[in-house]
């Protein structure tokens, strides 16, 4: 098995455990505020939700769809 693959795979289920986390706390780490909660901050909430899934769908498709 190819390294690239594990690292990234790695990575990329951290990054969805992290989403889950947040999801199930109802909150997100904001650079100089720290933890704050989905009724505090709803746009910082949804922003870096969506952005993680982002990430994390990306990587483990440029690990999947672009193969070296």
């Amino acid at each position: 098995m190819d390294i690239r693959l594990i690292i990234t795979s790695f990575f990329s289920i951290m990054i969805l455990l992290y989403v889950g986390y947040c999801w199930v706390n109802q909150g997100v780490h904001a650079k100089g505020k720290g933890w704050v909660t989905r009724e505090f901050a709803p746009k910082t909430f949804w922003f870096f939700l969506i952005l993680y899934l982002v990430m994390a769908i990306g990587i483990w498709a440029n690990t999947f769809f672009m193969p070296r």
